[in-house]
């Protein structure tokens, strides 16, 4: 049932921004955890994308529910990057791990503004949590998990019991 109620409420969003959302494709993906299947090129095709748009379309244009977003799927998919990676470049994915620290942190900075979609906050905090577990920082990862449940007790956003099960499981390994 949560699946169907965030399609009918993306139905919803595109009809109300005058039939726009932020790259729904990329969102669908990041949501299913897809991004497995993507290779580096495709990738960084996707940054560049989202990217483009995040500076393309002007502040009215865009409400900060979708910027939160743009920022959480160019930091997740930075993080995508570090995964691809081999470890001979060390210094490359040190970079992706940056990136997508800056990226998740940014959507962060739109919390208070955000209306419709909380859901935003608590990936984003999933996301820094499992970026610093990647940098063996355990002690920001598991402040970044209780971030994300609080955004539960606060607020009832789609997809809820989908990103606490991850959360749980990173728990488990923190």
């Amino acid at each position: 049932l949560q699946v169907e109620k965030y399609c009918v409420r993306k139905a919803r969003s595109y009809h109300n921004q005058n039939n726009f959302l932020f790259y729904p494709a990329i969102e669908a993906m990041f949501v299913w955890g897809m991004f497995v299947l993507l290779d580096k090129q495709m990738t960084k095709t996707f940054i560049s994308q989202c990217q483009e748009r995040l500076e393309l379309i002007t502040d009215h244009q865009l409400s900060p529910d979708d910027k939160g977003l743009g920022h959480l799927m160019v930091g997740a998919l930075w993080k995508h990057c570090y995964l691809l990676e081999s470890t001979e470049v060390q210094e490359e994915r040190e970079m992706f791990l940056e990136k997508s620290e800056e990226s998740l942190k940014k959507s962060l900075s739109f919390e208070k503004q955000i209306k419709k979609d909380h859901f935003v906050i608590a990936w984003s905090n999933y996301e820094l949590a499992e970026l610093y577990w990647l940098k063996k920082d355990d002690k920001q990862a598991s402040e970044r998990l209780k971030a994300c449940k609080k955004v539960s007790s606060k607020v009832k956003y789609s997809l809820e019991s989908r990103i606490m099960f991850k959360g749980h499981n990173l728990q488990e390994r923190v």
